[in-house]
This record gives C-alpha cells, sequence and structure tokens, in this order.
C-alpha cells in the first residue's frame, strides 16, 4: 500500500507592533540571595536524598498551571512562585548562558504589577515598578513593556529599553523602536526596528501605509546611528541549534499589504550584503548555514557564515531545506510523490525522500527514502551513522520520522483516522524494537532525554475517560518506568534528568526513577487556580 505523507507547512513570520512608554528601573546593590517569602511558606516542599549535581539554573513549573513554579540552581530551591508570579529563565542568545530571571509578582489587593530581576545566586539586580518581558543578549538586558498596546497614540511607539548589565548603565534608544536585536559576539552593536507614525494620525493602524514607514536602524552603544534601510524590518537569524553571530535577516516591504519584495542577509560588523535574486527569500539550514533561495524558480545559494565572511557552500536548483558536511536535503523533487531530495555529498547520489526530521539537540539528520531506506547523518562531523532498511507497516497512511541522538531513530505509523498502530525504533545494527502487533498500542512516543546506554523514550497511553499515563522506555522498548502521570524534558536539563509527576510528588526525575528534587503537588497554590501542579 502506497504511505501517504504528512505535508506541514513552513511556519510564517509576522511582525507585531506593540509599544507603551516604560518607567524608571531600579538598580540595587549586591544583596544576600532571596529570603523565602509568602509565596516561599505556602507549604514546605521535600527533597529526598539525590540531588542535581549540575550548578545551573533550572525552572520547574507545570504546563498546567497559570503561573508559579519553583528556580533551582543545582538542587537548591532559590525562588518558589506563588500563582500569580510570571517566571523567565533568561538564557543569554549569544553565549547560551543562563545566568538571569526574571519575575512578575502581583501586588497583593490590586491589579498592578512589579517585575524583579534576580541573577545566579538569587540576589535582586533590578526592580521594574510594572510587568516586563525580557530578553538577554550579548551581556545586554532587553526590556519591553508586557502591556497589550497595539495602538501608537501621538506618534509615540517607545517602549524598549536597554541595560549593560556588567555596568548598569542604560543604553540610548531611538524613540520610534518597536524592538531591539543584538547580533554581534560583543553585543557592540544594537539593531531596531522602528516605525514612524505619520503627522496627522493618532492611530498605526490607521496608516494605510504602516509597512512603508516601518525601518531599520543600526547604532552602537553611543546611540550613533551606522545604518539606517527604509521600508524594512530585520529579524534575528536563527536555526534550532543557535544563532548566527553578526548576521541579521533583512527584509523589504513591497507596498502596504505587508507583502515582503525580497530579503538579504547582513552582516553587522563588516557591512557584507548578500542579496541573491530580486526576490529572494532567507532561511537557516544549521548551525551557522544559511540559504538564500529564489520565491520565482525555488534555485538557491547556500552559504556558510560562521566565519568572518560568507563562504559560498553550492548551488542548487531547489530550495535547501537542511544542511549538514555530508549531506543536503532540498524540498521537492523530481518524483511528485515525494516531498523532498536528498543529496549524499560524499558521493553526489540523489535519493527521493518521504520523511525527514532533525534533531535540535545534536542537529543529526535523519531521512527515510520512497524505498524504505533509514539514514541518520551526523549534524557536525556529516558521517553517515545509519543506513538500514526500515520495516514498513502496510496499514499505515501516515508516517512520521523523529531523529534522535547518537544516531538512533524514531519512526510512528499511523492509520487513516491518525490513530497509532506502531511505534518503531532504529540504531546503526537495524530495526531495535517494534510495538506492531501488540494488543495496546502507545498512541505517541518522544524523546525524553539520554543516558549512558542511549536515549530514552516517553510514551503515552490513552484512557477512555480521557486520562493519559506515562511510561517511559529504553531504544529496545523495555520498560524503564511504568504509569507517570506526566513525564517530558524541557530544554537545558542535564542528561538523564527530565519533569515528572507520580503520585502525589512532582519534581525532577531520572531513568531510574530516583528523584533529584521533589516536592509535593499540595505545596502549590497554584493547585487552587486551576491544576497547576496536578498536570
Amino acid at each position: 500500500m502506497k504511505t501517504t505523507l504528512l505535508r506541514l507547512s513552513r511556519r510564517a513570520a509576522c511582525l507585531v507592533l506593540a509599544g507603551g512608554l516604560l518607567t524608571s528601573c531600579s538598580l540595587l546593590p549586591a544583596a544576600s540571595p532571596r529570603h523565602e517569602g509568602t509565596a516561599s511558606s505556602q507549604a514546605p516542599q521535600y527533597y529526598s536524598d539525590a540531588w542535581l549535581s549540575d550548578d545551573s539554573l533550572h525552572y520547574l513549573y507545570s504546563y498546567a498551571g497559570n503561573g508559579g513554579g519553583t528556580i533551582l540552581r543545582g538542587g537548591r530551591v532559590l525562588y518558589k512562585a506563588s500563582s500569580s508570579d510570571s517566571i523567565q529563565l533568561l538564557k543569554d542568545t549569544l553565549t547560551g548562558e543562563t545566568g538571569h530571571y526574571l519575575v512578575a509578582h502581583s501586588i497583593l489587593g490590586t491589579e498592578e504589577r512589579t517585575s524583579t530581576l534576580y541573577d545566579a545566586d538569587g540576589n535582586a539586580v533590578m526592580t521594574f515598578p510594572y510587568a516586563v518581558s525580557a530578553t538577554l543578549s550579548g551581556g545586554l538586558l532587553i526590556l519591553r513593556d508586557d502591556a497589550d498596546i497595539w495602538a501608537f497614540e501621538n506618534g509615540t511607539t517607545g517602549g524598549i529599553r536597554v541595560y549593560d548589565l556588567a555596568t548598569g548603565a542604560q543604553l540610548p534608544v531611538p524613540e520610534t523602536a518597536l524592538d531591539c536585536l543584538v547580533v554581534d559576539e560583543g553585543g557592540q552593536r544594537l539593531v531596531f526596528n522602528c516605525y514612524d507614525l505619520p503627522e496627522g494620525l493618532t492611530y498605526a493602524y490607521d496608516d494605510p501605509d504602516q509597512p512603508l514607514h516601518q525601518y531599520v536602524l543600526i547604532t552602537d552603544r553611543e546611540g550613533n546611528v551606522l545604518m539606517r534601510e527604509d521600508g524594512c524590518t530585520a529579524s534575528s537569524l536563527a536555526s534550532y541549534r543557535g544563532g548566527f553571530a553578526d548576521w541579521l535577516d533583512l527584509s523589504w516591504f513591497r507596498s502596504s499589504d505587508w507583502g515582503i519584495t525580497r530579503e538579504a542577509l547582513y552582516n553587522v560588523t563588516t557591512g557584507e550584503l548578500l542579496t541573491g535574486e530580486d526576490d529572494s527569500a532567507v532561511s537557516a539550514c544549521g548551525v551557522g548555514v544559511a540559504c538564500l533561495q529564489s520565491r520565482q524558480d525555488s534555485r538557491s545559494v547556500l552559504y556558510d557564515l560562521n566565519g568572518g565572511e560568507a563562504v559560498e557552500l553550492g548551488r542548487f536548483d531547489r530550495g535547501v531545506n537542511t544542511y549538514t558536511p555530508g549531506c543536503v536535503v532540498l524540498s521537492g523533487s523530481d518524483d511528485p510523490d515525494s516531498p523532498y531530495t536528498l543529496i549524499d555529498l560524499a558521493s553526489g547520489e540523489k535519493t527521493a525522500i518521504q520523511r525527514r526530521d532533525t534533531d535540535y539537540r545534536s542537529g543529526n539528520v535523519a531521512v527515510l527514502t520512497t524505498d524504505n531506506i533509514l539514514k541518520v547523518y551526523d549534524g557536525t562531523t556529516g558521517a553517515l551513522l545509519t543506513d538500514v532498511e526500515a520495516a514498513p507497516v502496510e496499514e499505515a497512511q501516515y508516517i512520521s520520522v523523529t531523529a534522535l541522538p547518537d544516531g538512533y531513530a524514531l519512526l510512528q505509523y499511523d492509520d487513516e483516522n491518525y490513530n497509532t498502530i506502531a511505534i518503531q525504533t532504529y540504531g546503526g545494527e537495524g530495526l531495535l524494537w517494534s510495538s506492531a502487533g501488540e494488543a495496546q498500542q502507545y498512541t505517541y512516543a518522544s524523546y525524553l532525554t539520554s543516558t549512558a546506554s542511549g536515549p530514552v523514550l516517553t510514551a503515552r497511553r490513552d484512557s477512555r475517560d480521557g486520562s493519559s499515563l506515562y511510561d517511559v522506555l529504553d531504544m529496545e522498548g523495555n520498560l524503564l518506568l511504568r504509569r507517570l502521570g506526566s513525564c517530558y524534558s524541557p530544554d537545558d536539563l542535564p542528561d538523564d534528568c527530565f519533569i515528572a509527576r507520580q503520585g502525589f510528588d512532582y519534581g525532577l526525575m531520572d531513568s531510574t526513577g530516583q528523584w533529584l528534587y521533589r516536592e509535593s503537588i499540595f505545596s502549590s497554590p497554584s493547585d487552587d487556580a486551576g491544576g497547576g501542579y496536578l498536570y
């Protein structure tokens, strides 16, 4: 039976105009770690004998909660939030380090909120008399008012403030700035998307040519303008494995309908501009690798942007979907039933493929060819880690492929109603486990974490009452843990560590079922606000 493929459309970008003038912040002297306050003393948290061994910041939270959560550094609690608190871990977009977190607090008896920035020791660094959202890039803290203001009154846009965390100094920001980007490794240049409200108008949505009145300003830290580009917007160029140092994606608007006429790659340090075709589009294809593709005929040029200058890697007659040093995956093929083409860069061989996936942790690329050959390429070296024949499931109408670390891959087969009928795991030696033929199928499986023995999976079983329970499996399908209330792993947790709920305990667990940190589900006041830690 011919397999029908799931086709996912490319995520469209949307520029949101936001504003609102920020007031002031307070710079605080070095302080002792935050004492356990009202939010922390709602109920005691408790621990097992095991502790997290790393010294990183982690945010333990519930997907079902309306706020709350716990900030840990290793196994030490830095902050225990109430359900009215909103917490944001701040990972530096350029260095990858997470050394701060931001908490928005409610003022008791009012609808007002304040915000506090804490360092990795739990010391309060800055306070703000309003709610803000924040980004940290190159040691610069970029703040935007959290109020949902869609129109700009009296020509005032504003709403952006930038601070140097090393000195506490506030840097100059254009009055018309909508947002701020920092992409150069030293954090010496600030990129602002700006908008000028035409004279005589009160609100931005009354401007029929709003896109054409946007422009990009690049300044130094002193506010000196280094470049201005009208009718244009700038965005960070980033892949699933990190940002591109020094490079921006510039987009020029065609007219007032928000149509993009062309995109280009711009280096804020050297001034190098890569324009490609007149109607070019920019996409990230790997670590420091980007593609300029013609919208008209899909011809594309691939560039390595990891050095000081762009290095052309190749030209292709189709758009580049994914790149590793060992292979290129193109969108489309000569086979009408195949959505992708694989080019093996060692042999030059072209192969039609039906499914592909990239593991954003390792960068490994997994492809399933039209003749059911499963290949996994190393995302760093390009080496072919896995090259085996997959065992097709004849009843399946839909297939998904998931690339995993260490050359492993996960395949899931669904029927015409999207009910799972088989899950398979593969390694370099071939099929490791298949659930085909089992009386009760898992409804979904995904990567959970890595251990010394390889990746482990979380697999979900759905009950007739609509509830779900989760098992933890190794790559051979062996049951490691069973019937967990929840089981998932946010980014940046150490290996062999994930968030789980078991009985009335909730916290960080390893693949043996040992708690690394735990607390009672009843210790969070967010239980009274719609579930909270019960998820």
